[in-house]
Parts: C-alpha cells; sequence; structure tokens
C-alpha cells in the first residue's frame, strides 16, 4: 500500500497541532501583554476549527477509491512539509499588529506550501480531476480563508 491524500491529510493535521501547541506554550507563560494572550486564545480556536475541518474531510475520503502518490512525490513532498515545520515558532511580538503580521506571514507561507504540493501532485499526473487534488483544492480555500480573516484583522488594528 502506497501513500494517498489520506497521509497528505494528517500532515495538515500536524501543522496546524504544532502551531496550536506552541500558541498554547507561549500562552502559559507569565505575559504582560493581555491584547496579544487574547489574539493567541482566537489563533487556537480557528486552529481547533481547522483541524476538526480536516478531520472531517479524512472520514469523507477514507472509504473511497484513492489514487497513490509515487514514492518519489511523496518524498519531496514530505520534505517541504518538514522544512515548513522547522520554520514554525513563535514571535516575541510586543503589540498584537507585530504579532498577527507574524501569524499572516506563517499562514501565507503554508498556502505557498500547499499550493506546491498540489502542483507537483498536478506535474505528475496532469490530471486536475482526481481525488487528492479535490482534497488540496478544500485545504488550500481553508488556508486562503485563513490569510483573508488576518489581513481583516490587521486592517482594525492600530
Amino acid at each position: 500500500m502506497g501513500y494517498n491524500v489520506i497521509d497528505l491529510i494528517d500532515k495538515a493535521i500536524k501543522i496546524e497541532q504544532q502551531r496550536k501547541n506552541i500558541i498554547m506554550n507561549a500562552m502559559r507563560k507569565d505575559s504582560n501583554y493581555p491584547n496579544i494572550r487574547l489574539i493567541s486564545k482566537i489563533l487556537v480556536d480557528q486552529g481547533d476549527k481547522r483541524i476538526n475541518y480536516y478531520e472531517k474531510i479524512k472520514e469523507e475520503t477514507k472509504n473511497k477509491d484513492l489514487e497513490d502518490i509515487d514514492f518519489m512525490t511523496y518524498d519531496k513532498i514530505s520534505f517541504l512539509i518538514n522544512e515548513f515545520n522547522k520554520k514554525i515558532y513563535i514571535t516575541e511580538a510586543k503589540n498584537p499588529k507585530e504579532y498577527i503580521l507574524f501569524s499572516l506571514e506563517l499562514a501565507r507561507d503554508k498556502y505557498s506550501l500547499f499550493i506546491d504540493i498540489q502542483g507537483r501532485l498536478f506535474n505528475n499526473t496532469k490530471n486536475k480531476n482526481t481525488k487528492t487534488y479535490e482534497v488540496l483544492s478544500k485545504i488550500i480555500e481553508v488556508v486562503s480563508k485563513q490569510i483573508d480573516t488576518l489581513e481583516k484583522t490587521i486592517q482594525y488594528i492600530h
């Protein structure tokens, strides 16, 4: 049995869980920045919603006939995801705008990662009508909404 889109969904879930854990650990520390703590709580809640959505996609996809991802492509994708995971950390922001800008940059990087993954898989199959392509499109849409929300939030912070 080879790799398939379920493995990619699991990696997307791990990315969200890692980010959530980092934010929660930062919140546990004593902080003189209550606004950043509040934003952190909101970011954790949003991360939970994305994780739940990815779990739902995983359940819906589990019993479908899924195409395998060839080992070389999956290996390259795993490398990209591991490199991305090394970039996930918490910033030492002193104000809410700086903190949200940091979160926005991370979300944009995540968006680029999944676009890259989808492109690599498309180049491998030359087919947009696969379950893998469809699922990655859903993940990309969720990340795009995250970016939109963060961009709108920044507009309201002084």
